[in-house]
């Protein structure tokens, strides 16, 4: 008889370790997936933030004035260009920074060897040619005056785009 008393003891222990065993080990696992997500986020550089708009000139340039934000190097960024509907609807084509000329001083914004540094109330100037693709019938894959095109800005190191304009070209 004693022995069977001390084993229904026992049998009453059995669920509490159970549960505090269930309890340490999702500590342990939350422990873990915290430590590694918090430690994700520091090796990720962060894109700069810029607000633009553009303004594009049918078969002659766009304007693209450069309204608050972060200062960002010529180096250190991607343009492109897409157009949302039209005959030429869903082309994008990436702008060839070497190309494109920097107002406030009327050099290229980037050259084989340094860059311009954009900021706030500096405008840049694409050419009709470098901003479209060049269809294989003469002319460029461009939209036509009333239709919109997006001008896309991405940050080079993480390819992750910083901000967009959408404007109609104007005749």
């Amino acid at each position: 008889m004693i022995v069977r008393k001390i084993y229904l003891n026992n049998k009453a222990v059995s669920p509490v370790v159970g549960v505090m065993l269930m309890l340490v080990v999702t500590i342990i696992i939350a422990a873990v997936v915290s430590a590694f997500a918090g430690g994700l986020s520091h090796g990720t550089p962060k894109a700069p933030q810029l607000s633009i708009t553009a303004e594009a000139h049918d078969a002659s340039y766009i304007l693209i004035d450069f309204k608050g934000g972060d200062t960002v190097g010529g180096s250190s960024i991607m343009m492109k260009t897409f157009v949302p509907s039209g005959t030429y609807k869903d082309m994008s084509n990436q702008v060839n920074l070497k190309n494109v000329t920097y107002l406030p001083t009327g050099e290229k914004l980037k050259t084989d060897w340094s860059a311009k540094t954009i900021q706030t109330g500096d405008k840049i100037k694409i050419d009709w040619a470098d901003a479209f693709a060049a269809s294989s019938y003469g002319g460029y894959m461009a939209p036509s005056v009333g239709e919109p095109v997006d001008i896309e800005i991405y940050d080079s190191a993480t390819g992750k785009m910083i901000v967009t304009a959408q404007t109609t070209v104007l005749p």
